[in-house]
């Protein structure tokens, strides 16, 4: 599963194909296993780092409590739903 830390803006600078880091992945770094993270190969697929980014998307909703959802709250807790039952499916629960 190819995932985009939807805070991130990072770009890949040719030749060479060096890394040029986002604001977002300089300070806070990127998702675990999103195609942000430099060890995307090894995580991807690992259901510990799916459910770790999971938890970290929807830690960057508000509370359902604070007032309705925003159409990003609803796509980010989709993605983290996602991310989940991919989490789920590798581990075959």
């Amino acid at each position: 599963m190819r995932y985009r830390d939807p805070e991130c803006d990072c770009e890949i600078e040719y030749p060479g194909g060096r890394r040029l880091l986002c604001d977002h992945c300089r300070t806070i770094g990127p998702l675990p296993g999103s195609l942000a993270d430099p060890d995307w190969e090894q995580r991807h697929t690992d259901p510990a780092v799916l459910r770790e980014a999971a938890d970290q998307l929807a830690d960057r909703v508000p509370p359902a409590t604070a007032g309705p959802y925003t159409d990003y709250d609803r796509r980010i807790l989709a993605q983290a739903r996602e991310l989940r039952a991919e989490a789920e499916r590798l581990t075959g629960a």
